[in-house]
């Protein structure tokens, strides 16, 4: 039996993160201020395309009912045009009708996110077709250029930012009408780009296309999903590549629930890969050479790095005790910045300045460790890798990553580590990281004999998966229970628990504590909790419960189940997991109970474990 333990949401890891790239930088996404997910990826398409919906769109207008919806996305053209140097451009042309209050609340206000260190934001218009025939037009005051929300807690990352423009004027019965442009003026790897492309599946979209336009003597690998083949065309030098899709119908949730059960139990990885994937890298290991010539020169040891490695290493004698004492001061001292790899940059933030500033993202903290690790005569490779699917490997794209770990090679063992879970014991990876291809990447310097290359992580916890519970209770002539619970975890749900007490204030425990105990119910007091930091020992729950009329005598059988409570991570069947997700194993569940009763009661127990 699976136990939700908590409604309480946490990234375990970078994660988290974190939303793909559409795009080699930052993801240029129009967006609804509100956060819908009502639109589509970057990318984009000529103005001429979006001045009047086509055959299609009119047919499913009218053989559909929208008049509930509170908006319809009437057109969403994407266009992408790449040069041989790797800059370029990306526009997208968008007509939305808004039909409530609600759909106004989504499409008020549209950001543009983009990395100013290589990019910048045209907006040729944003106007609102009004419903007497007159058209609004946003002007200049209408946009405001912010930081993105993540400085405000990390005042290092400030290459990302937003663009929010106001939408004037917009009420329910009329058209929102927007041309927005991004340039790429620099590009991240010199004579290299690469994008991916997801059409919308969750808003009504009545005609969509993508086309991706590049010189015809580029070498470029491009995939689609099964059924999705684009239309290729070459003029003047150039090929077009172009893609069309739409969604003409929202799924009744109650009528699809069976449905969505098959749909999972059929699921298949590659379901889970964008519609469509271009890259001009060639081979793995050229993205692993061009990300080793990134971080390079972050990595090599200040004195700074080098005098707080020989300090935090004093006393220790083996590599292996080293490399915990280094990595236990880099995941648990320094915050972690939640920001998907490639969103703002892709090079890290060197080493020392890590070290000062005290916080980085997963890439930082992974430089920081690597370059204390260096000071140590240690070299760590880089692991590029995605949290939240599988990799495509016939598709070398640096946007099929959201996370940096690392990997220490150490004699006939690789020492895997994530230093972003901060509270994870040493070489536990979080079960989303485990048992999937990632890049390892061998450091520029020195010159590594092994080349950048696919491998897989480690598909087990380096320690036994434990749930092990012990319970002395006692009930008495008025059924009234009285027990003291102690849980001693290892392994993914001991992950789980420590991320939730370190992030919860202490003087919220007790709540914690009652919400995971709230199926038995009763009152709970003499509450302890390990200290979620110290990772080197099993973390520990205990504390003491009363319930009045928890066995009825009256009744001549009684059927405990054993143990009372049951921490379990969320069913990979549940609604915030991955589809294509293998469920986390079960661990190993030991339980001891020793009960006494009233000397009267003469009746039979039956004793029932999940």
């Amino acid at each position: 039996m699976r136990v939700c333990f908590l409604a309480l949401s946490l990234c375990l890891l970078a994660a988290g993160a974190p939303a793909q790239q559409s795009s080699q930088t930052s993801p240029s996404s129009v967006a609804p201020a509100s956060g819908s997910s009502a639109t589509t990826p970057s990318g984009k398409q000529p103005a001429a395309a979006a001045e009047k919906p086509v055959d299609s769109a009119k047919a499913a207008v009218k053989t559909h009912d929208y008049s509930e919806e509170s908006f319809v996305v009437e057109q969403m053209h994407s266009r992408y045009r790449f040069e041989a140097d790797g800059t370029g451009r990306k526009e997208v042309i968008a007509r939305i009708r808004v039909q409530s209050e609600a759909g106004v609340q989504q499409w008020g206000q549209l950001q543009v996110g983009y990395n100013s260190a290589n990019e910048r934001v045209e907006i040729p218009y944003v106007r609102v077709l009004k419903q007497d025939g007159t058209v609004v037009k946003a002007g200049d005051d209408a946009v405001q250029d912010l930081s993105a929300p993540i400085e405000h807690e990390a005042p290092v990352y400030t290459d990302y930012r937003q663009k929010h423009i106001t939408v004037p004027g917009l009420r329910p019965g009329e058209v929102l009408e927007y041309d927005l442009v991004t340039v790429v003026h620099t590009p991240l790897a010199t004579g290299q780009f690469w994008t991916e492309y997801e059409f919308d599946k969750t808003s009504i979209v009545l005609d969509e296309t993508v086309d991706v336009d590049v010189p015809v003597a580029r070498p470029l690998k491009v995939k689609s999903k099964p059924g999705m083949d684009p239309k290729v065309t070459e003029e003047n030098g150039r090929r077009i590549y172009h893609w069309s899709s739409s969604h003409l119908e929202r799924e009744d949730n109650e009528k699809t629930k069976d449905q969505d059960k098959d749909k999972k139990k059929k699921h298949r990885p590659e379901e889970d890969r964008p519609d469509v994937q271009i890259t001009t890298f060639e081979t793995w290991e050229q993205i692993g050479r061009w990300y080793a010539s990134l971080e390079k020169d972050r990595r090599v040891p200040s004195p700074e790095v080098r005098a707080k490695a020989e300090e935090l290493t004093k006393g220790l004698t083996t590599d292996l005790d080293k490399t915990e004492a280094l990595y236990d001061f880099v995941a648990k001292n320094f915050r972690y910045v939640s920001l998907s790899l490639g969103l703002g940059r892709y090079q890290p933030h060197a080493a020392a300045d890590v070290l000062h500033n005290q916080y980085g993202d997963c890439k930082d903290k992974h430089t920081l460790l690597a370059s204390l690790l260096q000071a140590e005569g240690l070299y760590a490779s880089s692991v590029l890798i995605n949290s939240s699917r599988k990799l495509d490997p016939d598709v070398p794209s640096p946007s099929q990553f959201d996370h940096v770990i690392t990997m220490l090679p150490m004699g006939k063992e690789e020492v895997w580590m994530d230093t972003t879970s901060e509270v994870a014991p040493f070489r536990l990876l979080a079960f989303p990281l485990r048992n999937k291809q990632a890049l390892v990447i061998p450091p520029a310097d020195p010159p590594s004999a092994v080349a950048p290359h696919l491998e897989e992580t480690p598909a087990d916890t380096p320690m036994p998966d434990l749930e092990a519970s012990e319970i002395e209770g006692k009930i008495n002539d008025l059924g009234k229970l009285e027990a003291h619970v102690h849980y001693e975890f290892r392994g993914d749900e001991e992950l789980m628990l420590r991320s939730v007490f370190r992030h919860v204030p202490q003087s919220n425990w007790q709540r914690v504590v009652e919400n995971i105990n709230a199926g038995l119910g009763g009152d709970l007091t003499n509450l302890k909790v390990s200290d979620p930091a110290a990772t080197r020992e099993p973390f520990t729950v205990s504390y003491d419960v009363s319930k009045v009329n928890f066995l009825d005598w009256s009744k001549k059988k009684t059927e405990l189940a054993l143990p009372l409570v049951q921490f379990s991570l969320p069913d990979a069947d549940g609604d915030d997991t991955d589809a294509d997700a293998e469920p986390a194993p079960e661990p190993s569940i030991p339980t001891r109970s020793v009960w006494s009763f009233p000397p009267s009661t003469r009746r039979i127990f039956r004793w029932r474990s999940p």
